[in-house]
């Protein structure tokens, strides 16, 4: 019998088994959201680059038995601002002075509808939080319906869409309800 996976905070150790969940995660992202995996910078990152990654910001992985099968990233980011792409966004993001920024989510394809992303996106969310950030922000293909649904149980909201990577990917915004 599978232990049951343990979140933990990653090290810089971690940075190759995290490359190569990451490259196999998107794979399936890239195949449910109807787009080239040409085109996500995931897909051809350095594992020194995602050891830079995990020294810089807050990485949770998920481990079962040594073997990571899960992981997201959550950086602070002073100025929301820089995730503006429109006057549709400038105005929801002008009135906050932080935020943090989640990036790099996977989990494995047979952990996948077991819970485990869901753990791990509410530890991720709740580690904001402890810091005292009001407002969450996150990327994701507006085409993924999966990802689109997922996020939007958590709280999360698309407040706007933009193109520059060439397909269209959503802004996703979850407030704290004390904000």
């Amino acid at each position: 019998m599978k232990s049951s996976p343990e979140i933990r905070i990653a090290n810089v150790n971690d940075a190759e088994g995290v490359s190569r969940l990451l490259r196999s995660a998107m794979l399936t992202y890239c195949a449910d959201s109807g787009i080239s995996s040409s085109m996500l910078e995931a897909m051809t990152e350095s594992v020194e680059s995602v050891a830079d990654r995990i020294s810089r910001q807050t990485c949770l992985i998920a481990e079962v038995d040594g073997e990571i099968v899960g992981t997201i990233c959550i950086k602070d980011c002073p100025n929301p601002l820089v995730y503006s792409f429109s006057d549709k966004t400038y105005d929801f993001l002008k009135d906050y002075s932080h935020c943090s920024y989640i990036s790099r989510f996977a989990v494995i394809q047979r952990y996948r509808k077991s819970g485990l992303g869901i753990d791990l996106i509410t530890k991720a969310i709740s580690t904001a939080r402890d810091s005292g950030i009001d407002l969450i922000l996150l990327h994701s293909a507006a085409s993924n319906a999966n990802m689109v649904d997922f996020y939007g149980k958590r709280g999360f909201e698309i407040i706007d869409t933009e193109s520059s990577r060439g397909y269209m990917r959503g802004l996703f915004a979850n407030i704290s309800a004390h904000s």
